[in-house]
């Protein structure tokens, strides 16, 4: 590898910063499917074509197991979405980070 396409990573890797989360007992809609709770993280600027990713605390892997919490997140319009067979019975922690989708 170059190292101008090296410099160009490394700064690239350095604007990825982690936005730490609190996904609540509470507020979570229905539909249908594997998963069919949901709950909608506000991330102003997510669009449709990006990708978030989602890492949860030690603490909260418990809870995400409990209620059944799907490995994948959705990203929409303003809201990175995270799904789970049931609402959880206790509130997760962690952190997301968001790669920004072409087109």
């Amino acid at each position: 590898m170059s190292r101008g396409l090296g410099d160009v990573y490394k700064r690239q890797a350095d604007k990825s910063e982690g936005v730490a989360v609190t996904i609540p007992t509470t507020g979570w809609s229905h539909d249908s499917g594997a998963y069919p709770y949901y709950y909608d993280i506000p991330a102003e600027g997510v669009t449709a074509k990006d990708r978030a990713d989602l890492a949860l605390a030690p603490a909260s892997i418990a809870a995400a197991i409990a209620c059944g919490m799907c490995p994948a997140t959705e990203t929409l319009a303003g809201v990175i979405r995270v799904r789970a067979a049931k609402t959880p019975e206790a509130e997760m922690s962690g952190e997301y980070w968001v790669m920004k989708g072409k087109g």
